[in-house]
Formats: C-alpha cells, sequence, structure tokens
C-alpha cells in the first residue's frame, strides 16, 4: 500500500533537456568508478549528497566503464525514443539487453540513469506478473526500479535495497513507491516495521490517496506481507471510502490477511468489535478462514460464535462458508496463495467439530444452521 541511500548518476544534459523531462527526486553523490566495478557482481552503494556539497552541475562527471556506458547510452536512447510517443518492442528490446549484461554492470548503468532524475512515459499500465516482477510500466523510471531490483536478486545484492531506500525519503509517485517497497521486501524481508511505516505514509499522502494509481492499489500487498493486523482499522474504514478502486483494494487485503494470518485477524476482529461491525457479512467471510483443525482458530471462532453483538445471519453465513471458504486469486507484488490443498483435513476437523458443538448444545440458537452444516459434509 522510501529510498534511504540514493547513488549519484549523471545523465547527458543535451538529451535531458531536449528529449525527456527531469523530476525532482533525490541525487547521489557521484564518485570516480573503482576499476574493478566493472566486472563486479553488484553496483557500490553511494552515500546520498549533502546540502554542502557542490551543485550536480559542478560535479565532474564519473568515467564509466565501455559496458557500463554503452547500457546508459542505451538506457537514454530510450528515453529520447519514448518521448515521440510509446514503443513497447523497444522497451522489450532493452529488458533483454539489461538482463542479458553482466548484472553488476545492468545495476550501475540504471543507477546512473535513475539518479539524473530523468523520466519517460512509456504508455503501459502498471500491472504486476508471476512472481512480483511487473508486466507493464507506465513509466521508464518505474521499468527500471522494477529490472533493478530483478538485477539485484541474481547477484544477491543490496543495490536495489539501498536505493529504494532513499527514494522512499521523496514523494516521488506511488508506482515507484510500490517498486520500492517491494525491492526493500525482496532483499530485507525481515524489515516488517520499516514497511509498513512507509505504508501508513502513503495511506496519509493526500494526493495519492485522492486518486489512487494502480502502483498504489497494488502496494496493499505489503500489508498482507507484514501481517500487521494493525492496519484493519484503516482498511475498513476504506471499505466505506466512495472510492470504489479503494473498496475493492480494501477488502481484497483484508480477504488476503485472514487467509495468510487467521489467527491473527480473528483474535484482532474479536478484541476490537466495533472494527467491521457496520459491515458483518464482509467479517464474517473472514471468520470463514478459520481451520478448526488448529485449536487455537477453533477457539477464537467459538468466541466470535458467542458473541452477543453478531447477529444470527453473520453467524449463519459463517458456517455456510466454512466448508467452501472463497479466496481471492490474483499476481501480487511480495505474497503468494497458500498452497492449494485438498481439504481433507479442515473437512474432517470442521465436521467433528461441528459435530460436537450439536452434542453439547454449545451454541442452541445456531442448531438449524450446524444440523444443515452437518447434512452437507455428509454428516
Amino acid at each position: 500500500m522510501k529510498l534511504k541511500h540514493l547513488l549519484l548518476l549523471a545523465l547527458p544534459l543535451g538529451i535531458a533537456a531536449g528529449f525527456f523531462f527531469a523530476r525532482n527526486v533525490p541525487r547521489l553523490a557521484q564518485q570516480p568508478a573503482a576499476p574493478a566495478a566493472e566486472h563486479a557482481s553488484e553496483a557500490v552503494a553511494v552515500a546520498p549528497s549533502s546540502p554542502a556539497e557542490k551543485p550536480h552541475s559542478a560535479t565532474p562527471a564519473p568515467t564509466l566503464p565501455r559496458p557500463v556506458a554503452n547500457l546508459l547510452a542505451q538506457i537514454e536512447r530510450l528515453a529520447t525514443l519514448l518521448a515521440g510517443g510509446p514503443d513497447d518492442a523497444a522497451l522489450a528490446e532493452l529488458k533483454r539487453a539489461l538482463l542479458a549484461a553482466e548484472p553488476g554492470q545492468s545495476i550501475r548503468a540504471i543507477l546512473q540513469f535513475l539518479g539524473s532524475g530523468a523520466d519517460a512515459a512509456t504508455g503501459q499500465e502498471f500491472t504486476v506478473g508471476e512472481g512480483g516482477v511487473l508486466n507493464g510500466a507506465p513509466m521508464l523510471r518505474v521499468f527500471l526500479l522494477d529490472l533493478l531490483g530483478q538485477l539485484s536478486r541474481t547477484a544477491r545484492g543490496d543495490s536495489a535495497a539501498t536505493f529504494s531506500r532513499a527514494l522512499l525519503e521523496t514523494k516521488t509517485t506511488a508506482d515507484e513507491w510500490a517498486l520500492a517497497l517491494r525491492n526493500v521486501a525482496w532483499h530485507e524481508p525481515a524489515a516488517k516495521p520499516y514497511l509498513a511505516g512507509k505504508m501508513r505514509e502513503m495511506f496519509a499522502y493526500e494526493p495519492w490517496r485522492a486518486k489512487p494509481s494502480a502502483g498504489l492499489l497494488e502496494a496493499f500487498d505489503v500489508i498482507v506481507f507484514t501481517k500487521d493486523t494493525a492496519f484493519v482499522p484503516d482498511l475498513a474504514e476504506m471499505h466505506r471510502s466512495e472510492q470504489r478502486e479503494l473498496q475493492y483494494a480494501a477488502a481484497a487485503t483484508l480477504d488476503r490477511m485472514a487467509e495468510q494470518a487467521p489467527l491473527d485477524v480473528m483474535t484482532f476482529l474479536n478484541t476490537h468489535p466495533g472494527t467491521l461491525a457496520d459491515s458483518p457479512m464482509l467479517r464474517a467471510d473472514y471468520f470463514a478462514k478459520a481451520d478448526l483443525s488448529q485449536i487455537a482458530q477453533r477457539g477464537a471462532l467459538e468466541i466470535y460464535l458467542g458473541r452477543p453483538d453478531v447477529g444470527a445471519a453473520e453467524k449463519d453465513k459463517v458456517l455456510s462458508a466454512l466448508a467452501s471458504p472463497a479466496t481471492f486469486v490474483s499476481e501480487n507484488l511480495l505474497t503468494a496463495a497458500p498452497p492449494p490443498d485438498d481439504g481433507a483435513a479442515r473437512q474432517a476437523a470442521l465436521a467433528t467439530v461441528s459435530s460436537d458443538w450439536l452434542a453439547v448444545n454449545r451454541f442452541p440458537e445456531l442448531r438449524v444452521p450446524l444440523e444443515r452444516l452437518q447434512h452437507r459434509l455428509g454428516r
């Protein structure tokens, strides 16, 4: 739903001024390249420039190894070409070149371009494919941030995470932030508090929230990745929004959180009874994720079914949905759907537990829906 250490990289000023535009993004201090960098598997991270340093125009351009300079020139030529309109074939050609080159060289060329702040529209939509890799990027910078993350993973280095943390210190665009968050999570999966904090910044930034981009909506998967139930009230509030995109993204995120961390979500909703009280049937869907073969999850569901503030219709829906809970199927920036199973153990546990509830008359007001559930399960 921001990059702390950016690298500085120079771009020929004539191209930047004449053919594609530069935005106010953090720039990194330029440093001469180490001779070994040409063959290194990862680019060396460069600390962000400080206000006391000389302006970018007064800083001598670094001498780039020829392979890096050639890749940078390809990126710059594409930026110039895109100024005349979309060109998917040229984008695909650049992608092949960057992925085929030695990763450290491609990373350095990408960082050089990104550090300039230059950009160009691609005419594509922000589209997530398998494994969180983009199938479409609306801007050249987003396209390159996606490749930067992939290349850093291949090289097992931290360039993408370092640059992304630096980027996340400035409100560039929501699409860029989505990729930056993914890049940090890929390299630092334990950095969940940091990622959650940046998601809250995204939610609080009114220009992005007022007109949510596809990248902002895809970034909601960061919440699923962190499994941070503190977002549940925010998502519940967004579900009441008049913006249909936010409504859908919030509902899908809550559903996927309940699927990935059912006990955490049920516990939060039981201890915060007012949350989603105005959307009882939606809340029922999240309790229907319970796996009654797990004792703790069974206990959380029993607390819910015994709550006097939960209506009979809502409880009836949960009991009906427990036998075949629905799920959202999608490609996501960070998380994958839980591995499929045949549901045999889940169904057996549901049959046994619901039979136990009937035997001891645990929920007398639910006797009819429980008997209906038993019949559906073949009991």
